[in-house]
């Protein structure tokens, strides 16, 4: 089921298509943009935003003279956009209509519901044939509202999925955005866990003796388990004299509403394999790729590497959404303390932590 669009109250409607030449004719946006605002004013549509309580409509084009203002303006009405009406009809001076698909491609990718207008003389390419067009035999804003009323009432009513683009349903109707977990599980793994050793207000303030450094040690691969690399980390600390202590438990604290914590530790520094992060073999690109296993014997070495190499793009992923939230966090946490490494390279690793 698509996201609700109502559910801040308001529609927002975006209409991207060629720039610059002309203010009326089929290559512009504005007469799409007039056609919508004509449509909002009928009763039908009225109905429909009343019974979804939307208290405020807006139907914007970009705006911009330089390319960096419309990049900045287009991406800034992305983030809020409910639906994108796209004009994919050329223009005589770009028949390529470079920029536009690109804005679809990008569209598609974000899962942004989109409907295309197109004039009746015009191709579109096959990567936007199975999204919903409304094709014109010409530009008038009363041609388009005949065009668009009933796509729109389809979109208001949530009868019509309009994230209905070729990518998305090679990912089995999930967008681009969403097709690996290693963003959200990172997320969660940083709030839940590493946020509340790291932040200056939390655990670090009030236990300063705990702990000195916390360590990230990255899953094996994803075709192993937590309770195997725990056992690999183990067996590498102890061949240099080191013992991973598990168990160390934090008491609950009044500025962290989560409870107590617990982590596994050598002495001073907390090492921890992420257990929350072995989800990600059940990302939608990992098993988008796993569907398409090769039943050829050739082909299935080179596959098998491919795989491999997916699974540490992911865990690569995690890593760089952690340092993501770091850095966003800025100085409420001591980024210097957080230390990635592999279980391979984690005994040197806390070996010179503990002595630094």
């Amino acid at each position: 089921m698509a996201a609700d669009w109502s559910a801040d109250r308001r529609l927002d409607l975006l209409v991207l298509g060629p720039m610059g030449e002309d203010d009326a004719g089929p290559t512009s946006t504005l007469p799409i943009r007039d056609a919508l605002e004509a449509l909002l004013t009928e009763d039908e549509v009225q109905a429909l935003l009343d019974e979804r309580a939307i208290v405020s409509t807006d139907i914007r084009v970009p705006e911009g003279q330089s390319q960096a203002e419309i990049v900045e303006n287009v991406l800034s009405l992305l983030d809020t956009a409910d639906l994108v009406v796209f004009n994919l009809t050329p223009k005589a001076s770009n028949p390529d209509r470079a920029n536009v698909f690109y804005e679809l491609g990008l569209v598609h990718a974000l899962g942004i519901p989109s409907m295309a207008v197109v004039l009746d003389s015009a191709a579109v390419p096959f990567y936007a044939w199975t999204m919903s067009q409304s094709r014109v035999p010409d530009f008038e804003v009363e041609t388009l509202a005949d065009a668009l009323r009933a796509p729109l009432r389809d979109f208001l009513r949530r009868e019509v999925s309009f994230v209905n683009d070729r990518v998305s349903q090679f990912y089995r109707n999930v967008p681009i955005v969403n097709i690996s977990a290693a963003v959200g599980l990172a997320a969660g793994y940083y709030f839940n866990f590493l946020a509340r050793l790291i932040t200056e207000g939390g655990f670090l303030g009030h236990y300063p003796d705990a702990y000195r450094h916390v360590v990230y040690v990255r899953p094996s691969s994803l075709e192993t388990t937590y309770q195997a690399d725990q056992e690999r980390l183990r067996q590498a600390l102890g061949e240099e004299g080191m013992t991973l202590e598990t168990g160390g438990t934090l008491a609950a604290i009044p500025s962290d509403n989560k409870g107590p914590i617990w982590y596994d530790h050598v002495g001073d520094v907390v090492v921890d394999i992420p257990r929350a992060i072995y989800p990600l073999r059940r990302s939608p690109r990992l098993l988008s790729f796993l569907a398409r296993r090769p039943s050829s014997a050739a082909q299935t070495d080179a596959y098998e590497q491919r795989l491999q190499q997916i699974g540490e793009s992911l865990l690569s992923d995690v890593e760089n959404a952690l340092r993501y939230q770091v850095r966003e966090d800025g100085p409420r946490v001591r980024a210097d303390i957080l230390h990635f490494t592999t279980i391979e390279e984690a005994p040197a690793l806390v070996q010179r932590l503990r002595t630094g």
